[in-house]
């Protein structure tokens, strides 16, 4: 407002009003350092960088960071695809304690077992079916009708899901 005012004082309002609306691409010439021009009640006003200030508001479900006049937004709403896939990356991560814990050999195959009543955790572990079998050297994945007092419970995602395994 110090170098508007003394320039465009009856205009000031107006332009207080309209400068955020001005096109995207005014916006990043002036975020870019350069002067640009746009018309504010039909009269044409100079803006010069330091004419503004210009900053970023995060929305609600992104994170973002600026620097060096580069901008990153990543989006945090967690899909339900994303939401299967953490699963079965929890999956894998328990089995992997299991077979750790079992001192099996890195070459090892086994065959997995799990009981799991929620529906997501079915899924999940049925869409990652490969990437689960191939992580972790499993034959087959085996959802049971019934835990062996072997079996472990684990947390997938949010859920415990009683898991065990063979060496085949």
């Amino acid at each position: 407002m110090k170098t508007l005012g003394p320039r465009h004082g009856k205009l000031l309002g107006a332009i207080r009003k309209e400068l955020p609306g001005l096109s995207p691409d005014l916006l990043s010439d002036l975020r870019g350092g350069k002067a640009v021009t746009a018309e504010i009640q039909g009269v044409e006003v100079k803006f010069e960088p330091e004419d503004v200030l210009i900053s970023t508001e995060q929305s609600e479900d992104w994170v973002c960071a600026d620097e060096g006049g580069v901008q990153i937004a990543l989006s945090t709403v967690l899909t339900p695809d994303l939401v299967r896939e953490g699963m079965a990356r929890d999956f894998v991560r328990q089995v992997q304690q299991l077979r750790k814990d079992a001192d099996l050999e890195i070459e090892d195959r086994i065959e997995v077992g799990f009981l799991a009543a929620d529906p997501e955790v079915v899924t999940a572990i049925t869409e990652w079916d490969d990437y689960i079998r191939g992580e972790t050297l499993a034959n087959a994945l085996e959802k049971g009708d019934a835990a062996p007092d072997s079996a472990k419970a684990v947390k997938v995602g949010e859920v415990s899901v009683p898991l065990w395994i063979e060496k085949r």
